[in-house]
């Protein structure tokens, strides 16, 4: 058998266009122990509010927060249009443009309301044009690396400097204190139970007291599987079995279950037999068994029932932290004692009200300072 050939070293010339003709992703090299670029760090420029401000379609208002699980890498970026109105949406980040195709974005429902793709290098074959989105949509593409000369170097030096100043929150909780800044929080969480019981009174008038308990069971155990594979053949069983765990009257059972003043007695029995855990059990209660009482109890002019369900709105235990909120719950800092789910409640009526709709510096916790001056967003 002949032996393979023995390769000469290459010389300088044909090493540097070896080098060349290797995949880079735009990075210029600055020494062997530099490490390549990676998609993490230009999520981190982003989050940190250090993207080049040339680099963008529009003026940014709020870098967002960080995604979590599936979906887009960043939830809820707000932009100034040309127009004065505020653009928000989730932002996706590659470190290639094509990336996006290349890892099936273009087809995933998930990601049709980008407002940026933000890269690396845009290295489509008509560099500079927008995104086309899944459902027919475009979102503008921004390439970081011409602005940076193409240089990690630059970008990891950038995230050395920090955060581009504050959320305008931060520093009001700060001075408002834990007490004050819970309580206002508390307040949000009593205006989302108000939607809520808005929603279940309109729900009963088209379907009656049974068929609203129904619907409105069904929709919390779907909204509280959080990662669990379910189907909604075993959420039927579940719904069917915190049934009979209640008896042959439902609502009545509520009623007598709220009764008691606290919140233990009627989670424990949407607990279905033990088939569900206690933090499932009081998302159910909140989402559901709470709106109704608090609706029939406003609709036959119930006082007894209505001031059961307001004490237990006001007592029920705290839920663990929703993921979507992490990053509003860490500007403000930590509750005050006995903050329990109004407080979380409060987090995300103003998640869902102003941070995802670019309502920095005029939302209720930053419109005012401890010295009473109005704060605005950077």
């Amino acid at each position: 058998m002949n032996a393979p050939p023995v390769m000469a070293p290459a010389r300088p010339r044909e090493r540097r266009l070896r080098e060349s003709a290797a995949p880079s992703y735009g990075v210029r090299a600055r020494g062997a122990a530099a490490p390549p670029l990676q998609e993490h760090e230009l999520v981190a420029l982003w989050l940190l509010g250090r993207t080049p401000s040339e680099t963008l379609p529009w003026p940014l208002l709020r870098p967002g927060r960080a995604g979590r699980g599936p979906g887009p890498d960043v939830r809820e970026a707000a932009f100034l249009s040309p127009e004065g109105v505020v653009r928000s949406g989730p932002v996706e980040v590659h470190l290639k443009a094509s990336d996006f195709v290349r890892h099936g974005h273009d087809r995933d429902p998930a990601y049709g309301s980008l407002v940026l793709h933000l890269v690396w290098i845009d290295d489509r074959a008509e560099p500079g044009g927008p995104q086309p989105l899944p459902g027919g949509g475009f979102a503008p593409t921004s390439a970081v690396a011409p602005a940076l000369g193409g240089d990690p170097a630059r970008l990891r030096k950038l995230l050395r400097l920090g955060p581009r100043g504050t959320e305008p929150c931060a520093a009001p909780a700060a001075q408002r204190g834990a007490e004050a800044t819970t309580a206002l929080l508390r307040a949000e969480g009593r205006r989302r139970m108000a939607e809520l019981v808005w929603r279940a009174d309109a729900l009963a008038a088209g379907q009656g007291w049974h068929g609203a308990w129904v619907r409105l069971l069904l929709r919390a155990l779907e909204s509280s599987a959080g990662r669990r594979h379910e189907t909604p053949h075993a959420r039927l069983e579940l719904a069917a079995a915190i049934g009979r765990a209640l008896g042959g009257d439902p609502l009545r059972r509520l009623a007598e279950l709220a009764a008691a003043g606290r919140p233990g007695p009627l989670i424990e029995a949407l607990r279905g037999s033990g088939l569900i855990g206690r933090g499932r059990a009081a998302e159910l209660g909140w989402n559901a068994a709470l709106p109704l009482l608090a609706a029939q109890a406003a609709a036959f002019g119930d006082l007894a029932l209505a001031r059961r369900s307001a004490a237990l709105i006001e007592a029920w235990p705290a839920p663990r932290p929703y993921g979507r909120t992490l990053a509003l719950r860490r500007l403000l800092g930590p509750p005050a004692r006995g903050a329990g789910a109004l407080h979380a409640q409060g987090l995300l009526h103003l998640q869902d009200l102003w941070c995802r709709r670019g309502g920095c510096g005029v939302c209720p916790l930053s419109a005012e300072g401890a010295d009473g001056e109005v704060v605005r967003a950077h």
